[in-house]
């Protein structure tokens, strides 16, 4: 498991940024597991569900893959090129989930359920990001990072005193 969670990390040439991203994925797999199982315990249509949560994690997965690609493409382009550029990778993500959700309604409202519900981990994934990067520096057997909320507190202090400073100077 560990190997694996190490290759993760390298998902990137950016080893931060490869963290992340692979903090992510496990976020929406961790997710999607979750899911899948309190779905296929209380729903009738269990199979399409599950199919459907396979389905729309798979689906998360390579949007967050793609939005990290984009992102990191953009960010050498000219303001022009990169807004165009952005805004034409944002409308494909918005397609491929519409045309996914598409086809789970033509096959069963238990598999449209499934596809939305994978698909909405990757939301969820970066909602909980903060204990997901906890878990797995865990799972590397990594110091966790230093508390956020502690951070938080700190750069909100330093920000008071620059708007401060900055009142002076005028």
């Amino acid at each position: 498991m560990k190997k694996i969670l190490i290759r993760m990390t390298r998902i990137r040439r950016d080893r931060v940024a490869g963290r992340t991203l692979a903090e992510l994925i496990l976020g929406i797999w961790i997710l999607s597991l979750g899911i899948a199982l309190i779905g296929t315990i209380v729903l009738p249509g269990r199979w399409y569900f599950l199919g459907g949560v396979i389905v729309g994690a798979a689906a998360a997965t390579a949007l967050v893959i793609n939005m990290y690609d984009s992102i990191d493409a953009a960010i050498s382009m000219n303001e022009k090129r990169a807004k165009s550029y952005a805004s034409w990778h944002g409308v494909l993500r918005i397609l491929v989930t519409g045309v996914l959700l598409a086809i789970a309604i033509w096959i069963s409202t238990y598999s449209f359920a499934g596809v939305a519900l994978g698909v909405a981990t990757l939301k969820l994934s970066g909602l909980l990001h903060i204990p997901f990067s906890k878990l797995f520096s865990r799972l590397l057997g990594e110091e966790p990072y230093k508390d956020d909320e502690e951070a938080l507190k700190k750069n909100d202090s330093d920000s008071d005193d620059n708007g401060q400073q900055l009142l002076k100077i005028k």
